[in-house]
């Protein structure tokens, strides 16, 4: 398993580096043609769409890989399940479009509603068989996928952007992505789904806690965009959530590779608890080393990149950054929980989890944007996120007996390491190397990462090479010598058969 893990977490990764850039390439040229204003105002509706959507989400492929042997009527009962939530979500949206309008003030947000409604639509006909690919931890297909996404949606968008300078640039360009989706899913695997509701108890059993769940989670993460463009405006709307998206990206990308495959293989050893710990703890020390330099690196250069590649008008996107960034990168430490919890079907236990966030976290918010407008929202996000980590890690005890001080202590390399790096960068600073161009910005980049590499392989060496995401780097990149030298073995023999 450790080997199809290591192939499936390369691909993911290979593909999730264009992705990324992409991703990052579509916001930043967007905004350089749009303004602030005209992200906040998509930003009411597709949080609205967002919240509905996963109130309403039955995370039937999560109940399709967990089941041991789906037959055809259980993806035939997933794709019609599918198709009547998304009836449901864009009637919801259909309905409550002239509501939005009339209480963020704005009529445009009518008939951005009802594309977004159109957008549920399509996407709820997707292929239930790609499912299909995850449970054989093949994950390339659904990796091209999203590429294929992610590069209709940037064509679409900033088409529209430069030929019209308006927000229905990002609006078509979300649609253009989920259409491809779509499309793609019935290319890769031939399939003609049929109605069927005969497995609806089973798949309800595992998905309907994770549909409770993933509403409270777009409340603890997406409701306060709501509270700021009430608040503050939809100017502020617009730097606040093109932060919050920016400062993701780093640690979603280069995380998700690894964690994209925890569910599944987390599925399969769910009968050995002892190895489901290890699993956990050798998958939560690599999210870390890798999440840290990456999230708090970014965080670093954030002001002069936002200045420089965004323009002056964006300096709030670049404070959000500096802070959010971090607390993503800390997060790390909690995010084998969510596909642990789901590999021995306690999905109940996410649901709970979900509410105590919330409840922790909405008085923070609340407190911190009355008190202290943007900078006491971030601050208040800052805290809750802590508490989130927490909690998770709390939880991680209780499923498998993951130790707490363990936990933090399989990472102190990865932690030493990091202040190391944000020293040597402010060092640097202090001395001029202030990311006025981008020769500097990539100086200070490059000193960081080369500072914390070489503090984390000296670390190691000096504790005698101890387990952790260095020899995971190392066994893999053996396993990935292997295998390219059995396929030469292999390619070689027919050619030598032939020549006796």
């Amino acid at each position: 398993m450790r080997g199809r893990l290591a192939i499936g977490s390369l691909w993911t990764a290979g593909i999730r580096v264009f992705i990324n850039l992409l991703g990052a390439a579509n916001t930043l040229v967007l905004a350089r043609l749009l303004t602030p204003s005209d992200f906040g105002l998509v930003a009411i509706a597709t949080i609205v769409f967002t919240i509905v959507n996963a109130f309403t989400e039955l995370s039937l492929a999560s109940a399709l890989i967990q089941h041991p042997d789906p037959k055809r009527k259980h993806f035939d009962t997933a794709w019609t399940l599918n198709v009547m939530r998304a009836l449901i979500v864009a009637a919801i949206l259909f309905c409550s479009a002239h509501v939005i309008a009339i209480v963020f003030g704005d009529k445009r947000l009518v008939l951005i509603t009802y594309a977004l409604a159109f957008t549920s639509l399509v996407t709820g006909m997707v292929n239930p068989k790609m499912v299909e690919f995850r449970r054989r931890l093949s994950f390339h297909q659904e990796m091209f996928v999203e590429l294929a996404n992610k590069l209709a949606g940037l064509i679409v968008a900033i088409t529209i952007a430069v030929l019209f300078r308006t927000y229905w640039a990002i609006v078509f360009g979300l649609l253009a992505a989920q259409l491809t989706g779509t499309l793609l899913s019935y290319l890769l695997i031939p399939y003609l789904p049929r109605f069927s509701l005969i497995h609806w108890r089973n798949l309800f059993s595992f998905s309907s806690w994770l549909a409770l769940s993933s509403g409270f989670n777009a409340i603890n993460y997406r409701a306060d965009q709501l509270i700021v463009g009430g608040v503050l405006g939809t100017s502020s709307l617009g730097q606040y959530t093109v932060g919050d998206n920016l400062a993701s990206l780093p640690v979603r990308e280069s995380t998700t590779p690894l964690s994209y495959v925890l569910f599944p293989a987390f599925s399969k050893a769910q009968d050995d608890k002892p190895r489901l710990r290890d699993m956990y703890y050798r998958a939560q020390r690599l999210l870390v080393a890798v999440a840290l330099p990456v999230g708090v690196g970014f965080a670093l250069v954030a002001e002069p990149l936002v200045h420089l590649v965004m323009g002056p008008e964006w300096s709030s996107a670049a404070l959000v950054i500096q802070i959010l960034s971090t607390i993503f990168a800390l997060h790390a430490f909690s995010m084998p929980l969510t596909p642990l919890a789901m590999g021995v079907a306690r999905t109940r236990m996410l649901f709970k989890r979900d509410v105590v966030n919330l409840l922790v976290r909405y008085p923070l918010i609340f407190a911190g944007l009355f008190s202290g407008g943007l900078l006491g929202l971030l601050l208040a996000r800052c805290v809750s996120g802590l508490f989130g980590v927490m909690l998770d890690m709390y939880l991680a005890r209780m499923l498998v007996q993951a130790s707490l001080i363990r936990q933090v202590r399989n990472s102190a390399r990865a932690l030493t390491a990091t202040l190391a790096m944000v020293l040597t960068v402010w060092g640097l600073e202090s001395l001029g190397v202030d990311g006025s161009n981008l020769l500097e910005i990539a100086c200070l980049v490059f000193a960081g990462a080369i500072t914390y590499f070489g503090i984390t392989a000296m670390l190691w060496l000096w504790s005698g090479r101890p387990a952790g995401p260095e020899q995971e780097a190392m066994e893999m990149f053996q396993f990935l010598q292997r295998r390219l030298q059995s396929r030469h073995v292999t390619a070689d023999k027919p050619e030598h058969s032939n020549s006796v």
